[in-house]
């Protein structure tokens, strides 16, 4: 299915987070098509290294509801890789803490260039206001969907 052809009634009627499915699934096959070593949850987890450095694992755990266990293979990986450098927390020294290698960040700005690009062409038909408020919208499903997950764990 190269379009989803919906009709107006099916789009007012088609749950939000299946459309994120979409741009998901869509994202991923860019990936794989685009980047040898680099799956989409590898992506996920890079950004969020950037954005927050000196982060733990547990804090990442604690992030994506997923055990340290989980965040453990994956941060081997991206280690493995030479994106990402794990050190030992001065304060505490079986909490690792977690930085981007130089090879990970130019890799996270290339993806994040990649972003806006895609980001720009999507939205040049939008005015600046319509963006903004699209970007907010989202955010705040994003944090209502945490909020929710939050109070049933």
């Amino acid at each position: 299915m190269s379009c989803l052809n919906f009709e107006d009634e099916r789009i007012n009627f088609t749950p939000l987070i299946l459309y994120v499915d979409y741009i998901h699934i869509l994202h991923r096959e860019y990936l794989i098509n685009n980047y040898e070593n680099l799956a989409p949850v590898d992506v996920t987890y890079l950004m969020n290294i950037f954005y927050n450095p000196n982060c733990s694992q547990k804090d990442l755990s604690e992030l994506f509801f997923v055990s340290e266990s989980n965040v453990t293979q994956i941060i081997k990986k991206l280690e493995k890789n030479g994106f990402i450098i794990r050190n030992p927390d001065e304060k505490n020294k079986s909490r690792k803490i977690l930085n981007l290698t130089n090879e990970g960040k130019i890799i996270v700005f290339k993806l994040i260039k990649e972003m806006y690009e895609w980001e720009g062409d999507f939205f040049k038909d939008y005015s600046p206001e319509d963006v903004e408020k699209f970007k907010k919208m989202i955010y705040d499903y994003s944090q209502k969907t945490i909020d929710s997950l939050v109070q049933f764990k």
